[in-house]
């Protein structure tokens, strides 16, 4: 473990010949340069990643920092990160097209796939997609949090998990609240596993890689790791001293996570993935409607995971409307998001958990 205090100043200087366009002004350009590396020393981040796609589909992106925190390997706009809980609406994307394809819908029952949840019978689709089902959040079970943080290269079974979870009672009475719980998505990717009779990764390219010529992002450790993955670093989440660093070689939390945060990938075709599902060329116009229905919860602990949707969240960014998902778990911490007034795509992922990207996502709207 290393102290985070110990990890050195990044030096911004060595810079100065940054991308711009009609949208990203070399000036304006500059101004980001100069935000990031604020964020990358004054916070201590190692890597942050950004990209911006203006309207017209016009696509800027800067990489900051290093991938490692002894700041010795300046990181690059192909490197990969763990894109985390942004992977629940890749997750939600898969099963609106099957619900477009008439092979699933909303109304439809969990117990219809998993009928050992006797306790969960009432939950349907939609409970799933936007956190109303009440069923227990599976990261919180003591053997993933201990095994995970222990055995790093450990694969889990995540049948064998959703088996442990079936037996547990409800946080609450499904529909009378929204609670954010990664069991939900590990279960919408399995429903669609058993519908389709394919392994979800191969899903995610059918139903959104392929058509989208994204070849950047893939599901871990279910296919290959990455040669371009590089670690994160924890600082919070876990009560470890110093910061636990989770390698490229780690499957244990991704494993774990499955379809609600196993993904990884660059801001660039993550941030396509969101102006194009989010400027209506993925799902139908009915879908992406339902996708976008949010309900309010009652007593918000996170400003940012308020208003939730079927797959997204709105967010409320210097008084302007945001819909996207954030990113944050072992080792990264990210925000991808669509502002609705001018359809403008703005993704941040880092290496670190955690550091306020909600703070720099507010630095970058006030220069767009």
């Amino acid at each position: 473990m290393i102290s985070c205090s110990k990890i050195p100043a990044f030096d911004c200087m060595g810079k100065s010949d940054f991308p711009a366009d009609q949208f990203i002004t070399s000036d304006k350009a500059k101004n980001i340069a100069d935000i990031l590396c604020k964020y990358i020393n004054n916070e201590k981040v190692p890597c942050i990643q950004l990209t911006i796609i203006d309207s017209l589909g016009n696509k800027w992106t800067l990489t900051t920092g290093t991938s490692d925190i002894k700041r010795r390997s300046p990181a690059d706009d192909n490197d990969l990160l763990r894109l985390a809980s942004i992977t629940k609406t890749f997750t939600a994307t898969v099963i609106f097209s099957l619900i477009d394809q008439g092979k699933l819908s909303l109304d439809d029952k969990l117990i219809t796939f998993f009928p050992d949840f006797k306790e969960a019978k009432e939950v349907t689709i939609k409970n799933l997609l936007n956190h109303s089902s009440g069923i227990k959040e599976l990261l919180t079970l003591p053997d993933i949090l201990t095994s995970s943080t222990l055995f790093t290269t450990k694969i889990w079974d995540i049948n064998s998990i959703i088996k442990t979870i079936s037996a547990k009672k409800l946080v609450f009475q499904t529909g009378t609240d929204f609670q954010y719980s990664n069991t939900n998505y590990v279960l919408l990717g399995l429903i669609a596993e058993k519908i389709e009779q394919k392994k979800i990764d191969q899903l995610y390219h059918d139903y959104i890689f392929n058509p989208l010529s994204i070849t950047k992002i893939s599901l871990v450790p279910q296919e290959a790791i990455p040669a371009k993955l590089i670690s994160g670093f924890d600082r919070k989440l876990l009560p470890t001293p110093g910061l636990y660093e989770v390698t490229s070689q780690n499957t244990a939390w991704a494993s774990a996570a499955f379809t609600s945060g196993a993904l990884v990938g660059n801001s660039e075709q993550t941030a396509l993935f969101f102006h194009k599902l989010l400027s209506g060329k993925i799902i139908s116009v009915n879908s992406l409607n339902n996708m976008e229905e949010f309900g309010e919860k009652k007593n918000p602990d996170n400003e940012y995971q308020k208003y939730f949707g079927h797959g997204l969240f709105k967010f409320e960014i210097n008084g302007k409307t945001y819909f996207g998902h954030e990113g944050l778990f072992v080792g990264a911490d990210n925000v991808a998001c669509f502002r609705t007034s001018d359809k403008v795509t703005i993704t941040i992922l880092s290496n670190i958990s955690t550091f306020n990207k909600f703070n720099l996502l507010k630095e970058i709207d006030d220069l767009l």
